[in-house]
């Protein structure tokens, strides 16, 4: 009873489609989708209820023309056992408001067509990697080119000494660099200025 009184009662999953759906016919498709999202937090949905709500949410998105977003709620209405052509034929769905482009997308993304941008981009990283010949064990391929790209594990650290005094030289080598670089180009500066 206190949480209702502090943060009002839990949001009604029905309530919200309904209200979602009316604003996205009047196209206030941001709003509509707002209702969506929001009934999607409560904790008591119906199954059915909410494979609808995540075939609004992809419709809204749509309509947006945010095809990655909307990949993501076809996905995810997908695993709540709502296939993407069930729902377009179903007559209590709301209709999907997109352009032929976008609508051809979703139909091949949800034929297994066509990848989403994120798992092209890691097969290309993929295929790259392995043209390469690295192997995240320390194999004999080339040097990672980026920290994400080490394995962090299997450093090799013997070449930096952690003494004290190798440390202080490197240190003091850095800030008397630093202070040469900052007096060259401030002096470049002032050149530049007269």
């Amino acid at each position: 009873m206190r949480v209702n009184a502090l943060f009002g009662p839990p949001p009604n999953p029905e309530l919200l489609l309904a209200e979602g759906k009316a604003k996205y016919l009047e196209g206030e498709r941001m709003q509509g989708y707002k209702q969506f999202e929001k009934a999607l937090r409560a904790d008591d949905i119906g199954l059915e209820t909410r494979q609808e709500l995540l075939y609004c949410c992809m419709c809204c998105c749509a309509a947006f023309g945010d095809v990655e977003t909307a990949k993501q709620h076809m996905r995810d209405m997908n695993l709540a056992g709502m296939p993407f052509d069930v729902a377009l034929l179903k007559d209590e769905y709301m209709p999907m408001e997109a352009g032929a482009q976008m609508k051809n997308q979703l139909k091949k993304f949800a034929a297994g067509e066509l990848k989403s941008q994120g798992t092209v981009q890691r097969e290309i990283f993929e295929r790259q990697r392995k043209a390469e010949g690295y192997t995240p064990a320390g194999g004999q391929g080339q040097k990672p080119q980026r920290m994400g790209d080490m394995d962090l594990m299997n450093l090799d650290l013997n070449d930096t000494s952690a003494e004290v005094g190798d440390i202080a030289k490197r240190v003091g080598g850095l800030v008397v660099l630093s202070i040469v670089g900052f007096i060259g180009l401030f002096q470049a500066g002032l050149q530049f200025l007269r």
